[in-house]
């Protein structure tokens, strides 16, 4: 088991059980007490759980927002079609034609890459098979495949390979979808091959541009992405707190709201 999937079966047991044991999470998964002290400590440093003496315990009002798991892609294209289709729409507006775009897949971003045909001269790179029907449709457009692992609930790819060959790139506009947007925790994904694709994404970008629906803000997921300080627009609908967009663009973000 690596050991993010292990992070997630910790905080699992301590969202069921409320309290857990380094003595009996060691003999579960098999590892010293050290290192599940290690574990804990990451946890409680991503802000999910409290240390106590022996062991951790939950949150009461960070488990309220944490989510673990999400379902496959497939399920989620047409839960909020309407809210997407309007993000999808005016993220492209916000693209120059003959720009190089990094997009990842998701159930927002398809819809923006359904847009894209409203520009000429783009290069597009992208991590996801998803979007590529709808990138291939396009005639004015240079498509990049990253490679790599085919993630099959997601349609993404994942692993070294993807990496690698993100280093090869320096894209005017990095277009990501995210599970959790939160003021103290920043941006956060539920898969950890997925978290760490994303964080490729933002070390080699200039400009951020965050595409989510309203029921992502104030989410925390357990792989962290970015901070909100690295991120430069955030394309959102307009059910989205406006104490919440406000403390955003507090922290220097730009929101769009649509």
């Amino acid at each position: 088991m690596f050991r993010e999937e292990r992070l997630r079966n910790i905080i699992e047991l301590i969202n069921k059980d409320k309290k857990v044991y380094v003595k009996d999470l060691a003999k579960r998964f098999n590892r010293s007490e050290s290192s599940i002290r290690l574990d804990l400590s990451e946890l409680e440093e991503r802000g999910l759980i409290l240390r106590t003496h022996g062991g951790a315990m939950i949150i009461n009002s960070a488990m309220e927002n944490i989510q673990l798991r999400k379902n496959i892609l497939s399920s989620r294209d047409n839960l909020l079609k309407e809210e997407k289709q309007r993000i999808g729409s005016a993220t492209a507006d916000l693209i120059y034609d003959g720009d190089s775009i990094l997009i990842d897949g998701g159930s927002t971003t398809v819809y923006v890459a359904q847009n894209l045909g409203k520009k000429n001269g783009l290069t597009v790179i992208t991590s996801s098979i998803h979007l590529l029907p709808y990138l291939i449709e396009i005639p004015d457009i240079k498509i990049f495949l990253t490679g790599g692992f085919l993630f099959r609930e997601y349609e993404e790819l994942v692993g070294e390979i993807s990496l690698d060959s993100l280093n090869r790139f320096k894209p005017d506009h990095t277009i990501m979808g995210i599970d959790g947007i939160s003021l103290e925790q920043g941006l956060t994904n539920c898969e950890p091959a997925i978290a760490t694709l994303k964080r490729k994404m933002v070390a080699i970008s200039k400009d951020i541009i965050i595409v989510s629906d309203h029921t992502k803000f104030g989410r925390v997921c357990l792989f962290p992405v970015a901070n909100l300080q690295e991120v430069q627009r955030i394309v959102t609908d307009d059910k989205a707190e406006k104490e919440f967009i406000d403390n955003i663009r507090n922290q220097g973000v730009k929101v769009l709201i649509i």
